[in-house]
């Protein structure tokens, strides 16, 4: 069953030939103009760095405005209008950069008590428009986040690893040999690790980390405290 965000944006299509960002005229079948789509600080193949100890991580994204606006906005104003606009920009930028296909796609889970207070899974939402163009599962049921952990914005690298350890549960096996992660903004990776770890103990053979955008920063003072850092 389509989402809400994602049947708005296709009504969206059909109704409205205005760039989501600007009003301009938009590109036919694309939800931005040239303009705007060129502004985008997009991340290409050569612009990842390996996340430590992950075989492979891929970002559509730097972690800069506009998008770090729209995560935002998503995440704490609940603007789902924008959230489905962000999941098809994210494709866009990811799509390109793949080598090969996983066996499925598993959106980094929230804590029931964080999904009930937000009333949605962010990971999920901008995971479904890549699921969809590879033609490949997204895995909501088999794994759990039974550890209510702390914003990771208040800890250092290492107190955010021990923050998250432990933190998911696999309810039943995975058929898969290689499967993605995704999440919607990624620093030190801790989160992803942990249920990288998860993965490979199951007996996943490749797990890639992706999402939508990658913070790089050098400094604690530079993290905003309004976004909760994996």
């Amino acid at each position: 069953m389509k989402s809400f965000a994602h049947r708005w944006q296709a009504l969206q299509h059909h109704l409205n030939p205005s760039c989501a960002f600007c009003g301009e005229t938009r590109i036919p079948g694309y939800p931005l103009c040239q303009h705007c789509h060129a502004e985008l600080p997009w991340l290409s193949a050569e612009d990842q760095r390996p996340l430590p100890g992950c075989a492979a991580s891929i970002s559509a994204f730097a972690y800069q405005a506009p998008i770090s606006n729209l995560l935002l906005g998503i995440k704490f104003g609940k603007n789902l209008r924008e959230l489905a606009t962000l999941g098809e920009l994210t494709a866009t930028g990811i799509l390109p950069q793949l080598t090969q296909v996983p066996d499925a796609i598993l959106p980094v889970p929230l804590h029931n008590a964080r999904l009930h207070k937000r009333g949605f899974n962010q990971a999920l939402e901008l995971a479904r428009p890549l699921a969809k163009h590879l033609g490949i599962p997204l895995l909501t049921r088999p794994i759990s986040r039974r550890k209510f952990t702390l914003p990771q914005t208040e800890l250092d690298s290492s107190q955010r690893q021990h923050n998250v350890h432990q933190a998911f549960h696999l309810h039943t096996p995975l058929p898969y040999r290689h499967i993605a992660i995704f999440d919607d903004v990624i620093t030190t990776g801790a989160t992803a690790r942990e249920l990288a770890s998860v993965l490979h103990t199951q007996g996943v053979a490749q797990v890639e980390i992706w999402s939508c955008a990658r913070a790089i920063l050098r400094q604690k003072h530079e993290l905003d405290p309004q976004i909760d850092y994996h």
